[in-house]
């Protein structure tokens, strides 16, 4: 691989929360995901921050045993502080910053067992662009290594260590807007790949990169095919990617669940109809190497009312 356009994003402030506009919709997230294939545990969260619409929004997902945890609450935001060592955590969830752009802790607790995990950055963080997407303002992601892991009551531990992903978006949000988007995130040993591709009624915007330790190398673009169940949703079951960079350096990537649980639908109403998104922790293969990795596949689809 010609690595010869770097792109690397390190502004250590952005890690922080930022000060909000006066748009309603106007959210700051943080997002992490992470699998480990040997053990089978993987799962993704995010916290959401929604200061003009006065709520926090947070999300988990675990799936390991041929199980499925699952958690997500919206508690009420009386008042916004800039200080994320409130603003990210409740009663179950937690994120900890140790390092900004470097390391974070997540944490979650539940009556059957307590989860926790390091995200240490293993390449550099690359940053989309400037409105890359009409559902952000800014947004950077970094592929990382996750090491931790699960103690159940019984006092039972499973470990965890792996690869992850995570990202960073502030700015206005309304997912309404589109009519389909494709998201994933890819990692192999050496290297990784993430981007978003946005389907709006007059426009196509894509983000992205390929990463290694080098630096990031800015996607041209993604070509995806979704095969899907004959379930009442029409859910994805494989998906396949074509992903060409800015050098011409083309990867052939085929998604598939990593187990019969790791997939999710998650819906949400707006007048006119609803939008309904799609997660799978997933196994993935080069299909021009064979080399096998882990990541998240991830179709939002927007859904009239008639």
């Amino acid at each position: 691989m010609n690595l010869k356009e770097k792109k690397d994003f390190s502004n250590e402030n952005d890690d922080f929360l930022h000060q909000p506009d006066n748009t309603s919709k106007w959210r700051e997230s943080y997002y992490f995901d992470w699998a480990d294939i040997s053990n089978k545990i993987s799962g993704f969260s995010t916290i959401g921050i929604v200061p003009n619409e006065n709520k926090r929004e947070f999300v988990f997902f675990l799936f390991f045993n041929d199980k499925r945890e699952a958690y997500y609450r919206e508690p009420v935001l009386k008042n916004f502080t800039d200080n994320i060592n409130i603003m990210l955590q409740e009663k179950r969830l937690s994120y900890n910053l140790i390092k900004p752009m470097k390391e974070w802790e997540i944490k979650y607790k539940c009556p059957r067992f307590s989860f926790a995990i390091r995200f240490k950055a293993r390449f550099p963080t690359c940053y989309f662009g400037k409105d890359a997407s009409a559902s952000w303002h800014q947004h950077f992601e970094t592929s990382g290594i996750i090491s931790g892991e699960i103690k159940f009551k019984s006092n039972h531990v499973r470990k965890i260590q792996g690869y992850g992903q995570r990202d960073k978006s502030w700015g206005y949000r309304d997912w309404h807007q589109f009519d389909h988007w494709h998201h994933a995130n890819f990692q192999f040993k050496d290297w990784s790949c993430a981007f978003r591709k946005d389907y709006q009624k007059d426009r196509i915007d894509l983000s992205g990169s390929i990463v290694t330790k080098e630096g990031c190398v800015r996607l041209s673009e993604v070509k995806v095919e979704v095969l899907t169940n004959q379930d009442k949703y029409n859910s994805p079951i494989i998906t396949k990617y074509q992903i060409i960079d800015v050098l011409g350096n083309i990867f052939n990537i085929e998604a598939r669940p990593i187990d019969n649980n790791t997939s999710f639908r998650f819906s949400r109403n707006f007048d006119g109809g609803y939008t309904e998104m799609f997660d799978q922790m997933v196994i993935i293969e080069n299909k021009d190497t064979a080399e096998k990795g882990s990541g998240i596949a991830e179709l939002l689809r927007s859904v009239k009312s008639l």
